[in-house]
């Protein structure tokens, strides 16, 4: 059975900018520098924790820059494509210009805006519905700019004019399928008239991530841009969540190291997704010495790891990194026999996450069932839950 997950993004980056004058007159928005970066480069980076490994630029505006700095490149692990419009198409013309690259279903989103939600959900819940388009959609108490979506449960049953003072908006983060490209032909917008098609025929349905984290931002707004330094340091910012494995995500019964002897703790996939929900990174820190006693290879571990991510990305849950330490005293191998920092109760293995990520260890946790994770949450400085199954895991 294949896994129904979307590794596919892709991405409008062609309009004008005609809001952002001046600052766009060279530069497109998803290339202005926000923090150091493109904000493009933001936008893309947090598609590639939750799995993505293919973007697709949709470029028009200065099309050449997008081009230079992104087209055949690999950026955070994802493959970057980019494709020009000959005039503007419109967003309906311009996904129907690159049909010859889409994958059967796809993260469809705007170069210029950024939506901190879980996008494992928003993938496991398009799976779920089985319609054309699944939207993610947000609230606003002050509704100057956007349509309204009128919501029965999941379906979108309607559009509606703009509300002042209580609106469910469209984030512009969809999942899409291909089937979507016959609704295209001859059509501009996608928002304004394929999706009234996709209404009529109930195609179409969406979900309000309305969770205080889920934050967001359009950067095509001036006021907007200036708050968008503050706003990308906050989101990048986050809680986290360390877990230890055997034990705590599987059963350990003892150097688990193929997935045919992987057992999935009761309700662990949950609790893992209860964190992603709340804007929570979640790491996997673990001692792994049957590699160090030539049991089993690295490679087979990073093979498990991948499984289990992939397991989890199909329930919408999302491990944003794993690490392992195949240190063992004895090791008939040199290298493993070194490196007994990154080994736990030493801290090597949080200390490299930390390095890589920006992390709010003051309210992170590291969640495990031995006295060693105990000593290793103490030696970070971060608070520790010891696991007792059937009681914490509710």
């Amino acid at each position: 059975m294949s896994l129904k997950l979307v590794d596919q993004a892709v991405i409008y980056v062609g309009g004008l900018g005609t809001r952002l004058k001046k600052l766009t007159k060279k530069t497109p928005k998803p290339l202005i520098r926000v923090n150091k970066k493109p904000f493009l480069n933001h936008v893309i980076k947090n598609l590639s924790r939750f799995g993505f490994r293919e973007v697709i630029l949709l470029c028009y505006y200065k099309s050449e820059l997008f081009f230079k700095k992104y087209h055949n490149k690999n950026i955070y692990g994802i493959k970057i494509k980019c494709i020009k419009e000959k005039k503007q198409l419109g967003t309906a013309g311009s996904l129907l210009n690159a049909k010859i690259l889409l994958k059967k279903n796809f993260l469809l989103c705007n170069g210029d805006t950024y939506f901190d939600i879980n996008l494992n959900d928003l993938c496991s819940n398009f799976f779920k519905f089985r319609r054309e388009v699944f939207v993610a959609l947000k609230k606003s108490k002050n509704n100057k700019r956007y349509d309204e979506f009128i919501l029965k449960k999941n379906r979108i049953v309607a559009i509606g004019k703009k509300n002042k003072n209580h609106s469910i908006l469209n984030s512009g983060y969809y999942i899409v399928s291909k089937n979507i490209l016959k609704y295209l032909k001859n059509k501009k917008s996608l928002e304004k008239e394929v999706f009234k098609i996709l209404i009529d025929n109930n195609k179409i349905y969406g979900k309000v991530y309305d969770n205080i984290n889920n934050k967001f931002i359009d950067i095509g707004v001036p006021k907007d841009l200036i708050k968008s330094t503050n706003f990308i340091k906050k989101v990048i910012q986050k809680r986290a969540l360390f877990l230890d494995r055997d034990g705590v995500i599987n059963k350990d019964t003892g150097y688990v190291h193929r997935k045919k002897d992987f057992i999935w703790r009761k309700n662990i996939v949950n609790f893992i997704k209860k964190y992603n929900d709340n804007n929570f990174y979640v790491f996997v820190i673990t001692n792994q010495s049957g590699v160090g006693r030539g049991y089993y290879s690295e490679l087979d571990v990073i093979n498990l790891h991948t499984w289990i991510k992939n397991q989890l990305r199909q329930k919408g849950a999302n491990i944003d990194e794993f690490l392992f330490s195949p240190y063992f005293k004895k090791s008939k191998i040199k290298k493993y026999r070194l490196g007994k920092k990154m080994r736990k109760p030493n801290i090597g293995m949080i200390s490299k996450i930390k390095k890589k990520w920006k992390i709010n260890m003051k309210d992170s946790l590291l969640i495990g069932d031995q006295e060693t994770d105990k000593e290793t949450a103490i030696n970070a400085g971060i608070k520790f839950k010891i696991l007792k199954y059937e009681k914490f895991l509710k």
